[in-house]
């Protein structure tokens, strides 16, 4: 089929949206912000720079639009009709960065949470959605706190072994001392 629009018509609509400060992304923040929550916006020292950020929390949040990354099964989701396979691919390529990057945050430890545009419609229950977000993070921060905590008992039981060590050593290297006087001018 072909397109209805001339090129130049396709390339001014291409090229006016955007890739941040989306009506969907404004949403979610205004929503976090009116529930007390701080963040960071689109922050480059994370791969994939992920929408908002709550460092606090451990948390990043993709916010997704339905078309452009593939939600299966949204009605928002729709496949154009012309040139179906450079959509196909684009959508597919799409798809495939978003599961790298979340692994990537999951693997530096963050807890990511991908927010899709048909969620936050307002006979969606944008709401709804906005207090289940806020439930999400708060329990991402709980654990975590866990896992932090974890981690400084195992660095603490660390560090009372390496003590214990060095007192071993200090009474193994008394007790030869004792057995075997070295002559004071050998050890000076």
């Amino acid at each position: 089929m072909p397109d209805k629009l001339t090129p130049s018509q396709r390339y001014k609509c291409m090229s006016s949206i955007r890739g941040k400060n989306t009506r969907p992304e404004i949403l979610v923040r205004r929503g976090l912000h009116a529930r007390g929550f701080r963040f960071r916006l689109q922050d480059r020292r994370l791969p994939g720079r992920p929408d908002i950020v709550l460092p606090k929390y451990g948390v990043a949040i993709m916010v997704n639009g339905c078309f452009w990354h593939g939600h299966k099964g949204c009605r928002y989701a729709t496949r154009p009709k012309s040139n179906a396979e450079f959509w196909d691919a684009k959508i597919a390529r799409n798809r495939h960065r978003d599961e790298v990057t979340a692994a990537h945050l999951e693997a530096l430890g963050w807890t990511v949470i991908t927010v899709w545009e048909c969620e936050l419609r307002k006979n969606a229950g944008l709401n709804e959605r906005l207090d289940a977000l806020a439930d999400e993070i708060v329990r991402a921060g709980e654990v975590k706190r866990q896992r932090e905590a974890l981690k400084r008992k195992t660095r603490m039981e660390a560090k009372m072994e390496r003590e214990e060590i060095l007192r071993r050593q200090a009474a193994l290297e008394a007790e030869i001392n004792s057995l075997y006087p070295i002559p004071r001018r050998i050890k000076l």
